[in-house]
């Protein structure tokens, strides 16, 4: 079975202000192609950097989270896998294994910094931004391993029996870690992170492995085969169990629409949504689907889910599918840049890293479009504007950035500022534009 790391946590976003733009579509803005396999991406928001590891080739490619343009290459030893960003020294972390490495990438000038030796397949990572450390799950040796945020050596090793460790996650509020490990039981281990010592052991059912925080409630949830756990915020007991989740979920994100929870299954069975009032499943998405993947977008009320073939985009207060965006067939990881309103995927089949943008914020230049056949003779309209061709028509302002898509016969635009506008079009199988001046 193939597993992956999950990292759906980000405090802030999730606590700040939930504004909800009533903006239109989304669309693949850009393919950006990088190094072979890549499985993890990262979007670091000091810096607006993108990071993706290159499994295949022994690299992680950089990605200004502006302009899309690939800015660097860091060539590594052995197979990266993992992502995880230090917020406190804004530095990057990278797993690699076989042979087994921790890498520390300066968030600034992109060049490797220091290599840590590692042993005992590290797995996966958290980042405990209050204490600036470094939890690192080493799945051979039954440990997880902690590492000091500054210099990023070796303070302290938790070890867990005969009980091998797959997935954690780190709680702001409570300041602990929880860990699902493997073993004669399965169980979730809560670390104080204060002491780095295990406070506490509980049953969350076969193979837990999916993690989310539900800030609202502040409970946190684990999925394992077939159900989902509740734990309280510091560890110390089982809220509920929740049925019917899947036969093995393996992604989970907290929705704040009004507060629900989407869980993903990597065996087919769609995408199960908890009403975490009520602490159950109230409907079904995408069943049939193999789910990679699921991350919210808070500032625009969207949830993204990568499927078997489709990345698919909701409505997050409706549960409405909004577009399906069909790239190339196999997907890893998603990224959110909330400044620039972009989802990044990973596809580690295209090699290469898809770019979805949100058209409810800000305007984007798009560079593939030509002004061979422009019409000389402007429109001139105080808000509607009729669409003649038949196939996809864009409307970009006057610096070439596309600020809508429009739609064959006539379009509203009282929405817009007045000035100068191009509308792109085909007609007559020919692609042509047309200036438009909007006036009131």
């Amino acid at each position: 079975m193939k597993l992956k790391s999950r990292h759906c946590l980000c405090a802030a976003l999730l606590l700040g202000s939930l504004f909800v733009a009533t903006g239109r579509a989304q669309y693949l803005e850009a393919v950006i192609p990088v190094g072979l396999q890549p499985r993890d991406v990262l979007w670091n928001p000091t810096s607006n950097k993108v990071y993706t590891t290159n499994n295949g080739s022994g690299s992680v490619t950089v990605i200004d989270g502006a302009s899309n343009e690939v800015t660097a290459t860091v060539t590594v030893a052995g197979d990266p896998a993992f992502l995880c960003w230090n917020s406190v020294a804004n530095k990057v972390y990278l797993l690699a294994y076989d042979p087994d490495w921790l890498y520390v990438i300066d968030g600034v000038g992109d060049t490797l910094i220091r290599k840590v030796r590692m042993r005992g397949a590290p797995v996966e990572m958290a980042y405990n931004a209050l204490m600036n450390k470094l939890y690192v799950i080493c799945a051979d040796d039954d440990m997880v391993r902690v590492y000091d945020g500054s210099a990023d050596t070796l303070v302290a090793e938790v070890w867990f029996g005969q009980n091998t460790p797959r997935t954690l996650l780190w709680h702001p509020v409570s300041n602990r870690v929880f860990i699902a490990a493997y073993g004669n039981s399965d169980s979730v281990f809560v670390v104080d992170c204060a002491t780095d010592l295990v406070v506490s052991r509980l049953q969350a059912g076969r193979l837990p492995y999916a993690w989310s925080w539900n800030p609202l409630g502040n409970l946190v949830y684990v999925g394992s085969k077939w159900v989902v756990t509740v734990l309280t915020a510091d560890g110390d007991s089982v809220v509920a169990t929740i049925p019917g989740c899947g036969r093995v979920p393996q992604s989970a994100c907290h929705v704040p629409y009004p507060n629900k929870l989407y869980v993903g299954d990597f065996y087919d069975e769609g995408v199960a949504l908890i009403d975490c009032l009520t602490q159950s499943v109230y409907d079904t998405l995408l069943s049939g689907q193999q789910i990679n993947d699921i991350l919210c977008d808070t500032l625009h009320g969207k949830v993204y889910v990568v499927g078997t073939w489709d990345v698919y985009i909701f409505d997050a207060r409706t549960d409405t599918l909004v577009k399906s965006i069909h790239a190339a067939n196999g997907y890893e990881k998603l990224a959110w840049n909330s400044t620039n309103s972009r989802v990044y995927v990973a596809d580690d089949v295209a090699n290469a890293v898809y770019v979805i943008r949100d058209t409810t914020t800000g305007v984007a230049e798009d560079r593939s479009i030509s002004m061979r056949y422009l019409r000389v003779a402007p429109t001139t309209t105080r808000g509607w504007l009729d669409v003649r061709g038949s196939g996809p028509s864009v409307l970009l302002d006057a610096l070439g950035r596309r600020v809508a898509s429009l739609s064959p016969g006539r379009n509203d635009l009282r929405g817009f500022g007045t000035g100068v506008y191009f509308l792109y079009e085909q007609e007559g199988g020919r692609e042509c534009a047309r200036k438009v001046i909007l006036t009131r």
